[in-house]
């Protein structure tokens, strides 16, 4: 079975599978306990990229990731900013390693592309948890002991939604 990936590559982000029919077959949590690809240190967490190469390993054939392409916000410190570029560049360089087809997106290309026509009621965290609870029913939003959905997970869902959009070929 041929599919799609999404990734959110945040140390709170996520990576999400769906087959071409939009359906979710795998997904990993940055921050999961127990299945997460990034641990707590002594002062800070760290990216495990063994953990981000055997999940997509694992997949079976992929025909397209996309991930979230990354920049620096105003305000925001200079180690923050390493820390995300690192996490990217971690996900660029599995994605390369394991010859899978990739495209970075800026967020506004695919917010465009799946949020569509929604209503602008709130920031787009809230509307990505919205669209993946709609579009993406099976996708676990919340497990254990949380109760505020994972936003990492949701934009992750909705980062693939937005890669069977732009599937080469326009075949699913």
């Amino acid at each position: 079975m041929s599919l799609v990936v999404g990734i959110d590559p945040g140390k709170t982000g996520a990576a999400v599978a769906l087959g071409l029919d939009g359906t979710p077959i795998e997904w990993i949590a940055a921050d999961h306990p127990a299945e997460g690809y990034v641990v707590k240190g002594h002062k800070k967490r760290h990216y495990v990229p063994s953990c981000m190469a055997m999940w997509l390993a694992d997949l079976g054939p992929i025909r397209l990731a996309v991930i979230e392409k990354q920049q620096a916000m105003p305000m925001e410190g200079r180690s923050s900013v390493l820390t995300n570029g690192f996490g990217f560049g971690l996900w660029v360089g599995v994605l390369a390693a394991l010859k899978i087809p990739y495209q970075v997106v800026p967020p506004a290309t695919w917010t465009r592309s799946v949020f569509g026509g929604t209503p602008r009621k709130g920031e787009r965290k809230a509307r990505a948890i919205v669209t993946a609870r709609a579009r993406l029913p099976d996708l676990p939003l919340i497990w254990g002991r949380k109760t505020k959905p994972h936003d990492g997970l949701a934009d992750a869902g909705c980062i693939a939604l937005h890669a069977l959009d732009i599937l080469p070929g326009g075949d699913k």
